[in-house]
């Protein structure tokens, strides 16, 4: 047999040991770029971007170094600021209050993923005799929330759609999107001109009263209409267990959920962030109902209202998702910015 040389052994030996050092710094170098905690805001507990929010964050969180906290708040409307001030680092909010805190209040986010899409239109309750936009005309329209800039939106949109103002219908104001419906059920009010599919009140609506959504008007024209005062495009729904007030298919607005961020955050961290999310995707959908539509295919969206981060866009540029399409509605984006 033949003996083994000691000093060759030596030689060996540290060759493996510096190999296995250089690797676990190489590693703990990569991720040291990671800062210990960031935090994600959302609307506050109990709200669907709460639950959304604390889903990204314990798959980000399991997969990476970094602490992702969820920052229960009031709405974007509180939070955005703290990302101006950097009390804040993330946020979760609809297309509209992100282009309106980016453009409007200057705050400096960044789009990182887009998300679960929501589905909106207007409701009333089967015996009320609306069964068209046309017949909304003088009757009592929960169409302010003067809690949500974009509820407002939404609701002056629908009107926009059928071709109405304002001024064509008894404007009500209330404090949220709830409220109206809860008023359609008891009489109070006649349309809602903000509602969520899927939303609890609507199910009780449709208990007492028997809900109806209302179906938009899908034409170019009249979704440009809508587009014009609140980012979103129609999408044909059907009828289903769980959609309360969709009684036959009816067309609705879809509006996109964004996961932004500062710009500030390093292109790195943001790019580790979009990695794990990508491909770890399927553990978001057993956390809660909504994060079953946070898909891959829907991470990049042609109709973004904020510009996307640069260490988001050079992930989807490794995955073959972002083209010069893409690169167009970025310059595009970034034009706009005061």
């Amino acid at each position: 047999m033949e003996r083994w040389n000691i000093p060759k052994l030596m030689k060996i030996l540290c060759f493996v040991f510096l190999l296995t050092v250089s690797t676990f710094q190489s590693a703990e170098a990569k991720t040291s770029s990671l800062p210990p905690v960031l935090s994600i805001s959302t609307h506050g507990i109990g709200s669907k971007y709460y639950a959304l929010g604390s889903g990204l964050a314990s798959v980000l969180s399991a997969h990476l170094s970094t602490e992702f906290k969820v920052m229960p708040t009031s709405g974007p409307g509180e939070w955005l600021p703290m990302i101006t001030t950097q009390e804040a680092d993330m946020g979760m909010a609809n297309n509209y209050d992100c282009m309106f805190g980016w453009l409007e209040k200057g705050s400096p986010i960044r789009l990182i993923t887009n998300g679960t899409p929501n589905i909106n239109g207007i409701i009333v309750s089967i015996g009320s005799g609306i069964k068209t936009g046309n017949d909304l005309r003088g009757k009592r329209y929960v169409g302010i929330y003067p809690g949500s800039a974009a509820q407002t939106a939404q609701a002056h949109a629908a009107l926009a759609n059928f071709g109405l103002t304002p001024n064509d219908v008894k404007m009500m104001s209330m404090p949220g999107a709830s409220q109206g419906i809860k008023a359609v059920t008891e009489g109070r009010a006649d349309a809602n001109g903000a509602s969520v599919i899927g939303m609890g009140v609507i199910t009780e609506l449709d208990a007492v009263k028997g809900a109806l959504f209302l179906s938009f008007d899908p034409s170019p024209t009249a979704a440009k209409r809508y587009a014009d005062i609140f980012p979103a495009v129609p999408i044909k729904i059907v009828p289903a267990p769980d959609r309360s007030g969709i009684r036959e298919p009816t067309y609705l607005m879809k509006y996109e959920t964004y996961l932004v961020g500062s710009k500030l955050i390093p292109e790195d961290v943001v790019y580790e962030i979009v990695k794990t999310l990508w491909e770890n995707n399927k553990e978001l959908w057993p956390i809660h109902a909504g994060l079953k539509e946070w898909k891959t295919d829907q991470f990049v969206t042609k109709y973004a209202t904020v510009p996307y981060h640069p260490g988001a866009i050079r992930f989807y540029k490794e995955k073959g998702v972002w083209g010069n399409e893409m690169d167009n509605i970025q310059q595009s984006l970034l034009n706009k910015e005061k």
